[in-house]
């Protein structure tokens, strides 16, 4: 989500999918050290803190399908984006491949996570996780254009091996992401959604869910978060959906929708040009009654 990652962020400052920041590794301050937060109940949800500008979650994560609860606690729009760390990597390793130009390294796996979400709202998304090295971050961009992990908002965490389901939760909907195009297994209606988002593209996608203002359009939102430079006040709202994912994955999340005008995004850059898949058309609105 990412807003200006919203995902934008991402594609603009150049940390994710696409390209990568021309900023020096100086200007990329180390994450704190992980705190340890208290342990979850067996097979509840993992509560992850966010504020400006710092996730607060546990250090070690028992593998499973992980539910975690984003709590914005800022002022300012977060996520809670995962990426899997391969072949040994680290924290430090991260932030050094994402100063590099070119695409992200190979040992960098996007695996999804709770999307932006406004400051004081919660959102939730539920992750099978297998043992390894990972990091949490946000990548959304305040007004000033800097991600919010070169402020300091990224973690490293483990998870260990244990004995945890590894099946998702079960669904009440089913959205599949491809070049270039959400497609809702049926249409979204009022209440409780617990929807499975599966990425059947070629390519890594996100789904930032948007809660379009009256008259406004979900081309408006992604013009404001990119070329608008986010000045003004913002056609639309992300409230939740899922961060970035390779292909062939999956992941869950849930929402609670109101009667109104919404929409689907993705500001991930695309493999081949460079392009937010925004600008090939990877956008839907829709209206729940």
């Amino acid at each position: 989500m990412l807003i200006r990652r919203i995902p934008v962020a991402l594609l603009a400052m150049g940390v994710l999918p696409g390209c990568k920041a021309d900023r020096p590794p100086a200007d990329t301050p180390a994450a704190a050290p992980a705190t340890p937060a208290p342990a979850p109940a067996a097979g509840g949800p993992i509560t992850v803190t966010a504020t400006d500008f710092k996730l607060d979650m546990p250090a070690t994560i028992a593998a499973g399908a992980v539910t975690l609860r984003l709590v914005n606690q800022g002022k300012e729009i977060h996520q809670a984006q995962l990426v899997r760390l391969e072949d040994g990597k680290t924290l430090a390793d991260f932030q050094k491949g994402m100063t590099e130009n070119g695409p992200p390294p190979p040992w960098v796996k996007f695996v999804g996570g709770p999307n932006g979400v406004a400051p004081g709202q919660e959102g939730s998304a539920t992750v099978a996780l297998s043992p390894g090295p990972y990091v949490a971050l946000c990548i959304i961009p305040g007004t000033d254009g800097i991600p919010h992990m070169m402020k300091g908002m990224i973690q490293q965490f483990e998870v260990t091996a244990g004995a945890g389901e590894m099946a998702l939760p079960a669904a009440t909907d089913t959205i599949r992401l491809a070049e270039y195009s959400f497609e809702p297994t049926r249409p979204l209606t009022a209440g409780h959604h617990t929807i499975l988002v599966e990425n059947s593209g070629a390519q890594a996608h996100e789904l930032v869910l948007l809660k379009l203002e009256p008259g406004k359009s979900v081309a408006d939102f992604g013009k404001w978060a990119t070329t608008g430079g986010m000045q003004g006040p913002p056609p639309a709202m992300p409230v939740g959906g899922v961060g970035v994912v390779e292909h062939g994955a999956s992941i869950v999340f849930t929402t609670d929708l109101a009667p109104g005008e919404y929409g689907f995004i993705c500001f991930v850059p695309d493999a081949k040009d460079g392009k937010m898949h925004l600008e090939h058309g990877m956008m839907r609105q829709f209206r729940v009654g």
